[in-house]
């Protein structure tokens, strides 16, 4: 049973390790060079130390730091996140020890978080296209799948183990709608 709790946090931790690292490390795991673009661009997004993060996280990759590599960025870092966390809630749900009715909740998340990697995929084949009315509905869809993984622990009443996650999710997922606005915005 200690085991098992141990896992868990070092689970929910190491999750989020990449994000405390970025954060406090700029330009470490990306291109420094690009870190005036980064600022002006993530500038339009909720959460700019996130957007931060995702630069310097997925940034290594490519030449050009602009709107649409953070957005294909952020859409990486959501797709990472989402599997993590739809494991951990496959390991939560398969202990013996946890109640039927928190088995349940944990079910709906899973599936949503399923729905939430197909739709991430949308939303960014949406942008691509240029279709903002499509991309627009797929990443709002995914932070409800979110929200509504949150809503199903309300219902039981019990808390949620995976709350911090899905408001980090949210986050990102956040900061991706207002990058793919910027893109649509402003022409091809």
């Amino acid at each position: 049973m200690m085991a098992t709790h141990l896992f868990i946090l070092f689970s929910l931790s190491s999750s989020l390790l990449p994000l405390a690292f970025a954060t406090s490390s700029p330009g470490v795991h990306g291109p420094s060079k690009h870190d005036g673009d980064i600022a002006s661009i993530c500038s339009h997004t909720d959460y700019v130390s996130l957007c931060f993060n995702a630069a310097h996280t997925y940034g290594h990759a490519c030449a050009v730091i602009d709107a649409a590599s953070l957005l294909d960025m952020h859409i990486h870092m959501a797709r990472d996140h989402t599997q993590t966390v739809k494991g951990l809630a496959s390991h939560l749900a398969a202990n013996p020890s946890i109640s039927r009715s928190v088995k349940q909740a944990l079910g709906i998340c899973i599936k949503l978080y399923g729905d939430a990697l197909d739709d991430l995929v949308k939303g960014s084949d949406a942008v691509k296209a240029r279709d903002e009315g499509t991309a627009n509905s797929m990443l709002s869809g995914v932070i409800s799948y979110y929200s509504t993984c949150d809503d199903a622990f309300t219902e039981i009443p019990a808390s949620n183990p995976l709350s911090k996650q899905d408001g980090t999710l949210m986050n990102i997922v956040s900061n991706a709608l207002a990058l793919a606005h910027l893109i649509l915005s402003i022409g091809p």
